[in-house]
């Protein structure tokens, strides 16, 4: 418990809004999927994670998506992948990057919830094959985009006041 208040506390100093996002993809990402309220499940029972792939998904247009099973051995391209916190131990990127396009997302559950966890995340996102990671609490999102320089954010998912005040104010 004391791992998870400790992590989420250095998640909160150092993670920005759409203002800290100097990336067009990452910042169209965020604002017209991580901040839309319109979405169909957005007041459904559906854990906050849940719902940001679903966005996510839905947003990218991703096609293809599968979730990790250790037990499972992926032959085909994959546009997306969401691997559990639980299935981490047993990911491999290395088995997985060929089987990736440009266009492809991997979301990996509770990055934050056990060292061992942000351990592999911080493995995963520093890996030099990635060029885009997206870290919220919850969630990691990795992304192989060959024409973008390698970056790494630490985003709410959820806008700021002041954003929203402008937001109200252009209207």
């Amino acid at each position: 418990m004391q791992h998870i208040i400790k992590s989420y506390l250095k998640f909160i100093l150092h993670s920005k809004n759409e203002h800290g996002v100097h990336s067009p993809f990452v910042f169209d990402l965020v604002t017209k999927c991580f901040y839309v309220s319109n979405f169909p499940l957005e007041n459904s029972n559906y854990p906050s994670t849940n719902k940001l792939i679903l966005k996510t998904i839905h947003y990218l247009n991703l096609k293809n998506c599968v979730r990790f099973d250790a037990q499972q051995e992926l032959k085909t391209t994959v546009d997306g992948l969401i691997v559990s916190g639980d299935s981490l131990k047993n990911f491999s990127i290395e088995k997985i990057i060929p089987l990736c396009t440009n266009e492809t997302c991997i979301f990996i559950e509770n990055i934050h919830q056990t060292k061992k966890n942000k351990a592999v995340w911080k493995k995963f996102h520093t890996d030099h094959r990635i060029t885009v990671s997206i870290e919220t609490f919850n969630l990691g999102l990795l992304f192989i985009r060959k024409e973008q320089k390698k970056e790494h954010f630490i985003l709410k998912t959820k806008p700021s006041l002041f954003s929203l005040f402008t937001k109200k104010i252009r209207i």
